[in-house]
């Protein structure tokens, strides 16, 4: 199969360093890149140096007139189902930054309403896709501690972002921690039952919403207690937090992005890291072109990763309404708890 072709909708901020990554991808063409700011494009140019694009201000119009297999949509997240329903309509797959939309119910109409579509949507969880998850994920495979029984997960940054990011009311829980609910998922291989929530705007929050949340949550019988902060003070976490998984016969840990195990009565060794062709978000669209050429579904396929999405809508209401959410019962699966 030749080059897949593709259109990158938004150029700005994050957008930027994507196009750097389909430039440079040997199995993709970029043949258009769509921003509704003119000065976006005008930028975006200094990013693209294999490639000859169209540029357009109206993605419709770039979906009509360019010949492309995919629609790349790095954008804010309230306009992803717009964009993405709008590429299917024009017989294209679509690779999407996470999260799948800003509200979890239009998350859910996403979902049902591509149904109707041949081709697909993925979402890009580029976390997955890392030497140290890689590592722990293999181990865990592998059954090294045995079945898992809880987990401690820990995010700290103090990140200052600017623009649309500030005006959430949850930034942490709406734009940062679907990367971890979905490692958790991942890692586990369960999907998640229950959440409690809460959330807090710490005095010397730079955002205009709450920036720092701790959370109980169940995965089947896996306990899983994690607490994030977009503002902490002192020493900071990688990306990815840091996490101990214990297990009935030992323990995987994440610190500083150095993945440990420790079984009982041994000593602690670190995982090796095996060396990926792709990694982080160059494995992310490798794997998109991969599930196109062999005609199957991606890892990520919206119909999945829905399951990492519905963490989120339900700590917002878990906050919103003081209790424990049913992740299931929000995506209609089963009964409320009793």
């Amino acid at each position: 199969m030749d080059k897949l072709k593709a259109i990158q909708v938004g150029t700005g901020g994050f957008g930027s360093s994507w196009l750097e990554i389909l430039d440079k991808f040997q199995e993709i063409e970029l043949v258009a890149v769509v921003d509704v700011n003119p000065e976006n494009l005008e930028n975006a140019k200094q990013f693209i140096q294999n490639n000859s694009p169209q540029y357009y201000t109206d993605h419709i119009e770039a979906f009509a007139k360019s010949k492309a297999d995919i629609a790349v949509i790095v954008t804010p997240p309230q306009t992803h189902k717009k964009l993405a329903l709008d590429a299917l309509a024009y017989d294209l797959y679509v690779f999407m930054e996470k999260p799948i939309a800003q509200k979890f119910e239009d998350a859910k109409e996403l979902l049902e309403k591509s149904g109707t579509y041949k081709k697909f949507i993925m979402i890009s969880q580029n976390y997955r896709w890392r030497p140290e998850i890689q590592a722990v994920k293999k181990a865990l495979d592998e059954n090294v501690i045995g079945k898992v029984e809880y987990v401690e997960w820990n995010f700290r940054r103090a990140t200052k972002f600017g623009g649309w990011r500030d005006q959430y009311s949850e930034i942490l829980i709406e734009d940062m921690s679907i990367h971890h609910f979905d490692l958790m998922r991942y890692l586990l291989g369960v999907n998640p039952s229950t959440v409690f929530a809460k959330s807090l705007k710490p005095s010397w929050s730079w955002f205009n919403g709450n920036s720092a949340a701790s959370l109980i949550l169940s995965f089947e019988d896996i306990l899983i207690n994690y607490f994030g902060s977009w503002v902490t003070r002192g020493k900071e976490t990688p990306w990815n937090g840091d996490f101990k998984l214990v297990g009935e016969r030992g323990v995987i840990e994440l610190n500083d992005n150095c993945p440990t195990i420790t079984l009982e009565n041994s000593e602690t060794k670190q995982l090796e890291l095996e060396e990926m062709e792709f990694e982080d978000r160059a494995y992310s669209i490798f794997e998109m072109v991969q599930a196109i050429k062999q005609g199957r579904i991606p890892s990520t396929v919206l119909s999945d990763n829905i399951q990492s999405f519905a963490l989120v809508g339900a700590a917002l209401q878990s906050i919103q309404q003081n209790k424990e959410i049913d992740v299931q019962e929000m995506l209609g699966i089963r009964s409320v708890i009793s």
